[in-house]
């Protein structure tokens, strides 16, 4: 008799982020070919803004290198997500190893409280920056400093 495989999609998931992790040299060299065609985020190009995700890919690859400090200067939203799936993650493996059925359950309200929390760093990133030129990323903060300092005279 055939045992029937536990929690595929688990697994089919993992294998999948494994694939993708393996492509990340990949999609760098392709994200810098798009940097240099596109000139960059689209808000940030037109706007002078930073959308809740600029700054995410270069945090990613200071993730891959370890370089956890740089991540969080580049995008503190996307370090802190990954850091939390990570745990989810964890605990999700320790109960499949455990051979439980329900390997995670999120609250229903996690999904909002994640959209809030997006919105809430976004609004917050670019009060900082408009306000003090706080720019951890340095793409926009000498912008806005001309721009108060042009007001100011």
């Amino acid at each position: 008799m055939k045992q029937k495989l536990r929690h595929p999609i688990f697994l089919a998931m993992h294998a999948a982020a494994l694939v993708i992790y393996l492509l990340l040299p990949l999609y760098w060299k392709l994200s810098g070919y798009m940097y240099e065609l596109f000139g960059g985020c689209i808000m940030s190009r037109f706007l002078f803004l930073y959308c809740p995700l600029c700054g995410g890919t270069r945090a990613v690859m200071a993730l891959a290198r370890l370089d956890v400090v740089a991540a969080f200067q580049y995008n503190a939203f996307v370090t802190v997500a990954f850091f939390v799936i990570l745990i989810l993650d964890i605990v999700a493996w320790v109960r499949f190893f455990q051979k439980k059925q329900l390997l995670i359950k999120l609250p229903s309200w996690s999904w909002v409280a994640f959209a809030v929390a997006m919105i809430a760093f976004w609004i917050l990133r670019n009060y900082l920056l408009i306000a003090y030129s706080i720019d951890p990323t340095g793409d926009l903060g000498v912008f806005w400093k001309a721009i108060r300092a042009y007001l100011a005279s």
